[in-house]
């Protein structure tokens, strides 16, 4: 999977730069969460954490449509109410179609594919963690919208809320016939707020 992402973003850079269009570099705050199915009681809360990557503007199919792929690396998990918390460090590749509203402001949304690079298990308040990455399944598939306001032809600023679609828990045997999976849905949830400063042709 790491190899097709790598692929993939070769690609899209290439085609960015046959099209002379702009490249920009993005960062911000995320606040990520996890849906939970049975719900456990009032133990999980969420996580606060960055993320950071590239983006390929003005990939204008019509007037009134593109596409903005971008390559991102992203801090999410959860916490454990006081005894600990989940972290899980994913690359992902949101592929968004944008629309624009106005001549500022555009809306994006579209799928998106991450691939889980780490997981650190922190117990209490930060005070210890480990690298444990057999807890989750690799490839988390979810769905991206939000809004960004272009502040100059160099800077934009926006929000997105990414909402997981793949149960993540490992399929952990627990007898003959079931896995963990089956009795516990896990799915990541995140909202971003960033600030993206672009390069490139006007």
């Amino acid at each position: 999977m790491k190899k097709l992402l790598a692929s993939l973003a070769i690609v899209l850079s290439v085609v960015s730069f046959a099209n002379a269009q702009k490249i920009a570099f993005k960062g911000g705050f995320t606040y990520s969460d996890a849906i939970m199915s049975p719900e456990p009681v009032d133990i999980i809360d969420g996580k606060a954490g960055f993320h950071a990557g590239i983006v390929l503007q003005d990939l204008m199919l019509s007037d009134k449509i593109g596409i903005q792929p971008e390559l991102i690396y992203s801090q999410q998990g959860f916490k454990i109410g006081s005894v600990g918390s989940i972290g899980m460090h994913y690359l992902s590749l949101p592929i968004l179609l944008k629309f624009p509203v106005t001549e500022e402001l555009s809306l994006l949304a579209g799928p998106q594919v991450s691939y889980l690079t780490n997981t650190k298990i922190g117990i209490g308040n930060g005070f210890f963690s480990v690298n444990y990455n057999g807890l989750f399944k690799d490839i988390d598939l979810g769905l991206a919208g939000g809004l960004e306001y272009k502040v100059s032809d160099k800077v934009a600023l926006g929000g997105r809320y990414v909402l997981g679609l793949t149960n993540v828990n490992k399929d952990f045997q627990i007898d003959n016939n079931n896995n963990l999976s089956d009795y516990l849905s896990i799915k990541n949830t995140s909202a971003q707020v960033y600030v993206s400063f672009s390069f490139g042709k006007n």
